[in-house]
């Protein structure tokens, strides 16, 4: 018996040892798993696996023994303080400057340059054997990030100011997506300047090639926008800084010399298409995850704290032509509306809806949305009760099919302003097969059309009309495409004709650019970029 109880004992304490170390391994694993999770969060750990290590050239690159990535507030910190120390290694200046290759990761053809001190009349040159010059002029600083530098090529930078010079050559990593270094260009009958700036290619090959690519006059890709997927339909510059998507539930806010300072989560919504900045929120088009409709709902994001809100539900505001809308097959979610773009006129929003090819003004956005009016012609609104809302049209024209990039421009008085837009002229509601185009004669179809045109209405709140104030034929896309006012010109971006051009006031192409794309660019915007200069 005696035996048997020693036994028992024996059993028991191996059952306890047992399970201590299975305690012990399984909480081993889970502090390891916590360990892989949250490592890459660790300024500490970060620190010991980023290096700035000098190149043959003089110029310093980030290197890394892991696969970072660089969408992460603690990496970009990390980079940032050792940025720090290098400046306070050595005494720099124009005629010795520390140079850093994209060392944030932000934009794959720019370097940062710290030079020690402030100059007067600073500026810089690009040069390579195989494209145009690149020159700009610096603001009143001491440290840039530098743009322009031909990807794949030996650049020559010159920093000058005064009687001072600098001048290095510097061997240029190639960009990682196909897309054109120098694209095909055509000159037009105006004999008008382009406008200065950088045309910004955003959603090139819709989302295959996600990142946003920066041409400049010559046609010369002077910079790459790196996002992690999705794509930037539109980059908002404000005190300095740039707001842009990096994916689709992300957006960023990114400074002067390319670090990342905020990430912002949009949770449950998915953005597409289009944002814009109202005071210190963005407002969104989103899709609700989840939902069994998209391209219906817009958000705002207070930049502030980070917080999401939905503030408009297209549902709620036409239920009549949602009531309408068939899911076609192999369909999952309806896209009944197909919010495209908004704009903004004080506290409220006017839309473009795709799927119905109308101008949809939404009053009192934030606190009580409330359609006021809507631009479209009369058969798109037949058999419902809307045609109360309908501003009468003034003339002779055809209404707007499919268009995109309706934007706000200020009139004569608050009730007077005028609207414009890229009119795509594509007669397609797949959500309702029975809609007939009779009243749009000359809509084109997906894959061929005669032309697409701008358009530019006049709006008169008091008398309850719209007219067409101007028209302009443009290359014609189908889907996609955006115009856009930079100074007295136009800028025009043709989607599906992978084609972006400028035209002067009279309405005369001054250049055309054309690009190669498996698919088509969403939008083409021209931005100053004045950020990264001053």
């Amino acid at each position: 018996m005696e035996k048997l109880k020693k036994n028992k004992k024996k059993i028991l304490v191996g059952v306890l040892i047992v399970a201590l170390f299975t305690c012990l391994g399984f909480g081993g694993y889970k502090y390891y798993e916590h360990y892989q999770d949250t490592r890459f969060e660790n300024e500490n750990w970060l620190n010991k696996h980023i290096s700035l290590e000098m190149n043959s050239e003089g110029v310093y690159e980030v290197t890394t023994d892991e696969d970072l990535s660089i969408f992460n507030l603690s990496y970009q910190n990390v980079i940032e303080k050792k940025i720090e120390m290098l400046k306070a290694s050595e005494d720099y200046s124009l005629e010795n400057p520390l140079l850093i290759y994209n060392p944030y990761g932000t934009g794959s053809l720019s370097y940062y340059v710290y030079l020690g001190d402030s100059y007067d009349d600073l500026s810089y040159k690009i040069s390579s054997e195989r494209y145009a010059d690149y020159t700009h002029t610096l603001g009143d600083n001491d440290e840039y990030q530098l743009i322009g530098f031909a990807p794949g090529s030996e650049n020559t930078l010159t920093l000058t100011s005064g009687d001072t010079t600098f001048e290095v050559t510097v061997t240029t990593p190639d960009i990682e997506n196909d897309v054109d270094i120098q694209l095909e260009e055509t000159d037009g009958d105006s004999d008008e300047e382009l406008t200065d700036g950088l045309y910004t290619v955003l959603g090139h090959d819709k989302n295959y090639e996600a990142n946003v690519y920066l041409y400049d006059n010559a046609g010369v890709l002077r910079n790459e926008l790196v996002l992690n997927d999705y794509r930037a339909d539109r980059i908002i510059f404000d005190d300095g800084y740039m707001y842009y998507p990096y994916e689709s539930r992300g957006i960023m806010k990114v400074d002067s010399l390319g670090k990342i300072v905020q990430m912002y989560d949009l949770g449950k919504y998915r953005m597409h298409h289009d944002m814009i900045l109202d005071g210190n929120k963005l407002v969104i088009l989103v899709d609700e995850v989840g939902a069994d409709t998209k391209e219906d709902v817009i958000v705002t994001l207070d930049l502030d704290s980070g917080d999401v809100k939905k503030v408009v539900d297209m549902k709620d505001l036409l239920p009549e032509l949602y009531e309408k809308a068939i899911l076609p097959e192999d369909n999952e979610t309806l896209d009944w509306i197909h919010l495209n773009c908004l704009t903004l006129k004080g506290d409220d929003l006017i839309l473009s809806a795709r799927e119905i090819s109308t101008i949809v003004y939404v009053s009192d956005y934030e606190t009580n949305p409330t359609i006021k009016y809507l631009i479209t012609d009369e058969s798109m609104l037949e058999d419902t009760s809307y045609g109360d809302l309908l501003y009468e049209k003034i003339g002779d024209f055809v209404d707007t099919a499919g268009q995109h990039a309706v934007t706000y421009i200020p009139g004569e008085s608050d009730s007077e302003y005028y609207l414009i837009m890229f009119n795509n002229n594509y007669g397609s509601i797949v959500t309702r097969p029975d809609f007939e185009w009779t009243n749009y004669p000359g809509v084109g179809e997906y894959e061929k059309g005669d032309t697409s045109y701008f358009y530019m209405y006049k709006i008169n709140e008091d008398d309850q009309t719209y007219e067409l104030e101007d028209s302009l034929e443009i290359p014609y896309s189908s889907i996609v495409s955006s115009v856009q006012f930079v100074d007295d010109n136009l800028v025009v971006g043709s989607g599906m004709d992978d084609s972006f051009g400028e035209y002067d006031e009279d309405g005369n192409l001054i250049k055309q650019f054309n690009y190669n794309a498996k698919k088509y660019a969403y939008r083409v915007f021209k931005y100053s970029f004045d950020n990264w200069f001053n």
